[in-house]
């Protein structure tokens, strides 16, 4: 065989040889592709459901949870459907039914007479709820409504024993007995609730005005008899002292109060000093949580014996000590048979006050009243 068709030969067979390596070595780097391929996969999907559960927890809820809120909500879904189809038996749902005395009059106004109710309390509103019920009228044959048709209540508040119902102008539509008697009907009616003493009435934001042309004030039930009419009594207008805004005079104040049978005048006149002027520029004079043990006069003398907090909730300084003492004195020397004024503490005589002589009778000041 030519030498040049031996080279040939070899030539292809090398050729072949290395078209096989080739493919081996082709195969091999498919191999590693392909494994190299599947791990980044696998730790591709490793990672994402990593970061899965842990969003899952930065949340602070799992699956199951989620679940759980979104059934939830469908649940309120269709209880406020179940709201808006039907107000009426949402308000019996959502509020309490509780047993109250309401005060309504007879047909001549001759007196006032109790009607126990149920009625409907919405979110805790006791006060609100009487009061609508007064506004609703009775049910029980004889009696009237006292409340005017129409009223409204704008407002109402409750504070250290006193409830203030603010009421639309309606309720002045009244004159006379029928103002009277719509007055004691809200008054007696809400200090049967527990906690509330007194009931002060407004309109329209302002206080309710009495005959004297002076604000009523913060007013306690009427007594009644057995047959529902106030107890014998009389009103009189009264004249208060209590402080200016600078502590520099006492100021003038008239109120309208009723006398009941068993009450004095004096005795009248120092709890009315008790509660605080109306008037906004005014003070109050007597010191917090002043008990009024006992009051009486003889022979022009009127003893006022007091407990001791009367002394020791003093704000101390010599002009409240002034407006203090001038309050009780001039207002008590108002009436006529009143000349002067001693004060006791726990039944006895003090010798100083906080800085005045505390164990003579006191006269009236008339220098130390506003003109």
């Amino acid at each position: 065989m030519p030498a040049s068709s031996v080279r040939i030969k070899l030539n292809i067979i090398k050729v072949l040889k290395g078209a096989v390596q080739m493919k081996r070595t082709l195969a091999v780097i498919l191999v590693i592709l392909f494994t190299l391929s599947f791990s980044a996969c696998s730790l591709l999907e490793s990672d994402t459901a990593g970061s899965k559960t842990g969003d899952s927890t930065k949340n602070g809820t799992t699956a199951a949870e989620n679940t759980g809120k979104s059934g939830q909500d469908a649940d309120n879904t269709a209880d406020h459907a179940a709201t808006s189809d039907s107000k009426a038996d949402s308000t019996t749902a959502t509020g309490k039914t509780i047993k109250a005395t309401l005060y309504f009059a007879t047909e001549d106004n001759s007196a006032l007479k109790k009607e126990e109710r149920e009625v409907q309390v919405i979110d805790g509103a006791i006060l609100k709820a009487c009061v609508l019920a007064l506004i609703d009228g009775p049910k029980t044959q004889g009696l009237r409504q006292t409340v005017p048709a129409g009223t409204q209540i704008r407002g109402i508040s409750t504070k250290d024993g006193v409830a203030t119902v603010d009421f639309s102008k309606e309720f002045e539509k009244t004159n006379g007995l029928e103002e009277v008697v719509a007055r004691l009907s809200v008054v007696n009616t809400l200090t049967g609730i527990n906690g509330i003493e007194k009931v002060k009435l407004r309109i329209e934001g302002a206080d309710m005005i009495g005959p004297s042309g002076m604000p009523l004030g913060a007013m306690g039930p009427a007594s009644l008899d057995g047959e529902g009419k106030p107890l014998a009594g009389e009103t009189k207008t009264i004249t208060l002292y209590f402080s200016d805004s600078q502590a520099m005079y006492v100021v003038a104040e008239k109120r309208d109060v009723i006398i009941a049978e068993g009450d004095s005048l004096e005795k009248i006149i120092f709890e009315e000093l008790m509660k605080g002027p109306v008037g906004k520029d005014l003070r109050a004079t007597i010191p917090k949580d002043t008990k009024l043990l006992s009051i009486s006069t003889k022979a022009g003398l009127c003893t006022v014996n007091l407990s001791s907090e009367f002394v020791d909730n003093s704000p101390g300084g010599t002009a409240s000590e002034r407006m203090t003492l001038d309050s009780v004195v001039n207002s008590l020397t108002e009436l006529d048979y009143v000349k002067k004024v001693q004060f006791l503490i726990d039944g006895k005589k003090r010798e100083v006050y906080t800085h005045a002589i505390f164990d003579e009778p006191f006269t009236r000041n008339e220098a130390g009243i506003a003109k």
